[in-house]
């Protein structure tokens, strides 16, 4: 490298570039002084934890239900493992990996990812460079002139942060990424809960189906002996129309849960993200029942504060935190802003001689602007932020009540509906020695044919309640493990790239 003499006045200059480099860099790793207000988390006036299930009760038949125990953390990923259904296990691991829907609450979430990174950017100064080359020439006699123009430069610009607008900024789009990444969570939980409840509402209306077709062969059986002994005329044909009526009711009634069963089939392959059901699947489907899902037992003494990590309520913390970082951007917008910028390059007319201490340029600049009048556009902006912040305030504290009576409503339905199913699994027991004894006294004369009819309507109407009483049981405690966040509060991020924050 060849070294080149600078002269007197170039020597000052280059100095004075570089003392206002070194002043633009302190100024830009100074800290802007924040405006925002101090957060803090609304107060909640909620009880420290749920107490209500501690009870034991006792059924019409002597039979005592124990008080539940502690035997799932509600802080746990996997809650369905806990009703021991190979089919559903694979279900939720297939719906996590290939739901349509859920795979793009993933890109929502880069999206707010990308979107706090821009956000982010502002916080340094922006740096372009550029170069040019132009060729001129007019005629002059006995030929063209021709002039030819060669530059480089190197420009920054950079809005002093004194008052911490650019960070609040940066700040409420990184906590506006926290609020998308628990939607994608309870996106998650939902899809979960989803899966859950269509599985258990097709073994349902299988096991109705079943119910239908059990009693149809009882029905089918009665019919065809009134049949025989009409033809006798030991039956009145009162009868026989009678018990023909219930028959075609059944085989009617059967139908709809052939079609529920058919919705709730295609749902679960929309929720997998498949046109048809793997065989893999159908088959583990077929081997279960609704009386095989054992809920796993609900703890009691539920610590209410678990509720803060459901993804709902931590996605409403997080939009409070962003509002309350825009109150400090609206604040700052009523003060002045400072500008710098600064270009540095070469000019020359010839190529070969661009880059040299003689064709050396630079230029520095600051601006300062004062809002003075805007007819009330900031202030208004600004009272606009406060009631936006006031608003999510509300909805905070109005999420997390209505969180807490959810698990409340949870937990006592749980606990009711233990007792309801086995007083329905008691009067569907009694029903069907109803019918047995009705049928027996029927056949020895002893009752009359309208005692067996209601007698079997009766059984049928117990046996589906029975299975009803199950899903509700079932439906309740997905409810629950859904209301308590179902261990969402704590996934990691999905994006290949979030580890290094925003």
């Amino acid at each position: 490298m060849s070294v080149m003499t600078i002269h007197t006045n170039d020597n000052r200059a280059v100095r004075y570039a570089l003392r206002c480099t070194a002043l633009l860099t302190l100024i830009l790793f100074l800290p802007g002084c924040g405006l925002s207000p101090n957060y803090a988390r609304p107060d909640l006036d909620l009880p420290a934890s749920y107490t209500e299930t501690a009870a034991e009760s006792t059924l019409p038949d002597g039979t005592v239900m124990p008080a539940p125990v502690a035997a799932y953390s509600a802080e746990n990923r996997g809650w369905w493992r806990n009703f021991s259904s190979p089919a559903l296990a694979v279900l939720q691991e297939r719906a996590l990996v290939n739901s349509f829907a859920f795979r793009a609450e993933r890109e929502v979430l880069a999206q707010a990812l990308y979107r706090a990174r821009q956000a982010r950017a502002d916080l340094l100064p922006g740096i372009d460079a550029g170069g040019s080359a132009n060729r001129s020439g007019r005629g002059m006699p006995g030929g063209y002139q021709k002039t030819d123009a060669f530059s480089g430069t190197i420009q920054a610009s950079y809005e002093l942060d004194i008052w911490g607008a650019n960070r609040e900024t940066a700040q409420a789009a990184a906590h506006r990424y926290i609020a998308g990444l628990n939607a994608w969570r309870g996106a998650g939980l939902s899809l979960e809960s989803e899966v859950a409840l269509t599985y258990f509402a097709y073994l349902a209306a299988r096991e109705n189906l079943a119910v239908y077709d059990e009693i149809l062969v009882n029905a089918r059986e009665v019919l065809a002996y009134q049949q025989t002994r009409e033809k006798f005329g030991a039956a009145a044909p009162l009868d026989v129309a009678r018990q023909r009526s219930s028959v075609y009711g059944m085989e009617a009634g059967r139908i709809s849960y052939l079609v529920k069963m058919t919705e709730t089939r295609n749902s679960l392959c929309q929720l997998i993200g498949v046109a048809e059901l793997p065989p893999d699947i159908a088959a583990l489907m077929e081997k279960e029942t609704l009386a095989e899902m054992v809920p796993p037992a609900i703890m009691a003494g539920i610590p209410a504060d678990l509720l803060l990590r459901r993804p709902d309520l931590a996605q409403a913390e997080a939009n409070l935190k962003a509002s309350n970082a825009d109150i400090g951007v609206a604040r700052a917008a009523f003060l002045p802003g400072i500008t710098l910028s600064a270009s540095a390059g070469w000019q020359s007319d010839s190529l070969s001689s661009l880059i040299s201490p003689a064709s050396a340029l630079y230029s520095l600049a600051a601006s300062l602007l004062q809002p003075v009048f805007h007819n009330g556009r900031i202030l208004n902006q600004y009272r606009e932020t406060v009631a936006a912040n006031r608003e999510l305030m509300d909805r905070y504290r109005e999420a997390a009540l209505g969180a807490f009576l959810e698990v409340a409503t949870a937990l006592d339905s749980n606990k009711f509906l233990q007792e309801q199913e086995a007083h329905r699994v008691l009067s569907s027991e009694q029903a069907a020695e109803a019918y047995r004894i009705a049928r027996l006294r029927y056949e020895a004369g002893a009752e009359d044919f309208l005692a067996v009819l209601n007698a079997q309507e009766t059984m049928l109407y117990a046996d589906n309640q029975v299975v009803q009483s199950r899903l509700e049981r079932l439906n309740t405690v997905v409810a629950l493990f859904k209301a308590l966040g179902g261990g969402w509060g704590r996934e990691a991020a999905p994006l290949e790239d979030a580890s290094g924050g925003v």
